[in-house]
């Protein structure tokens, strides 16, 4: 698997290689010794053969959109609109 990494990082550093055509990229990737499935990636343009060379692994990150935040007890006084519709006091709209 390094070596596939390395490749791909020679392969975005080369712009002959970023931009040759799929025939001339496989032979160059033959002439590094790349893998079977970094061949057919970069033959066919099917990121699948590169997923099942690293590992394909599924990223799950558990978000709470309801989590955190500011608590409305936690309001700054001087910072919350008055009750008679008041704009808020801030640096720029100083109370009156």
């Amino acid at each position: 698997m390094s070596n596939t990494i390395e490749l791909l990082e020679s392969i975005g550093r080369n712009a002959s290689l970023r931009r040759a055509s799929p025939e001339s990229l496989s032979r160059a990737l033959d002439e590094m010794g790349a893998v079977d499935n970094l061949k057919l990636a970069a033959a066919t343009g099917d990121r699948s053969y590169l997923a099942q060379e690293l590992g394909n692994k599924n990223n799950v990150v558990n978000h709470n959109g309801h989590d955190g935040g500011c608590d409305p007890g936690d309001d700054d006084a001087e910072n919350v609109p008055d009750q008679d519709g008041d704009e808020m006091d801030t640096p720029d709209n100083p109370a009156r």
